[in-house]
């Protein structure tokens, strides 16, 4: 089951004079609704792993937005069919693709000494990481978005490497009575990037139980991002984040 566009189908439904100017509407086009929706869900998982890295108190070895992409990739891996993990995957590649294509973002000294990759990085990385979890399934998907020839061969010992990780130090985190989870932020019934967020959270709660309760909330920001705080255990997708993607879409070459 498609479950993205299922949810998307009754999202689009939504819009309305209560929330026009208050919350961030997904366009009526299906493929650019899907790629923001499936890229939110992408970024909404990087975002977990910070909250998974704080409230478990997981050692990182190198730099923790790596490992929170790392973690992402995974999961598309493991929750989804293989038709909606792909096409999850290829929005979330097609975001860094489009980031490192904008000339507004050309990386400078500044972008060296950040604590995230380089968007083209981190597109190598997504995708090797995923074509390495089913190399015999996706090696064509692999070559159709660049994947070097001679970087095909390390992928699935790079991705059963990243698994076996996460793996480890998430053992003890099944759900139970004594757990938390994450919980939706009260009073966003009906906004449509929190609705697309309650499903994951409901499937993370599934998966997952937590020592500490992470909550989930869709925010103005001032500025297109999406973020975990540690000093209140919660994720944030910001409107602009959405936003931005939609913008990033609309600009590609027709």
């Amino acid at each position: 089951m498609l479950r993205h566009i299922m949810i998307l189908g009754c999202l689009l439904g939504l819009a309305g004079p209560a929330l026009a100017g208050e919350a961030y509407q997904f366009p009526e086009n299906q493929d650019e609704a899907d790629f923001i929706a499936n890229e939110v869900i992408a970024t909404f998982y990087h975002e977990l792993g910070h909250g998974l890295i704080d409230v478990m108190k997981i050692p990182v070895l190198g730099k923790e937005e790596d490992a929170a992409d790392t973690l992402s990739v995974i999961l598309m891996n493991d929750i989804w069919n293989e038709e909606s993990a792909t096409q999850i995957l290829t929005s979330d590649a097609t975001a860094y693709a489009l980031a490192a294509a904008d000339p507004n973002l050309a990386p400078d000294e500044s972008s060296f000494a950040d604590v995230h990759s380089l968007d083209i990085q981190r597109y190598y990385a997504v995708v090797c990481l995923f074509y390495g979890a089913n190399p015999e399934v996706r090696k064509q998907l692999a070559v159709n978005l660049g994947l070097p020839a001679e970087k095909l061969d390390s992928c699935p010992r790079e991705y059963q490497q990243a698994a076996d990780a996460w793996s480890a130090v998430l053992q003890g985190t099944e759900p139970g009575p004594d757990k938390k989870g994450l919980v939706m932020a009260p009073g966003q019934d009906g906004v449509p990037l929190a609705d697309l967020l309650a499903e994951e959270v409901k499937g993370m709660n599934e998966k997952f139980g937590l020592p500490e309760e992470i909550s989930v909330i869709v925010a103005d920001c001032g500025e297109a991002n999406a973020f975990y705080s540690s000093s209140d255990k919660t994720i944030t997708m910001c409107n602009e984040y959405a936003q931005d993607l939609q913008k990033r879409w609309d600009a590609q070459p027709k």
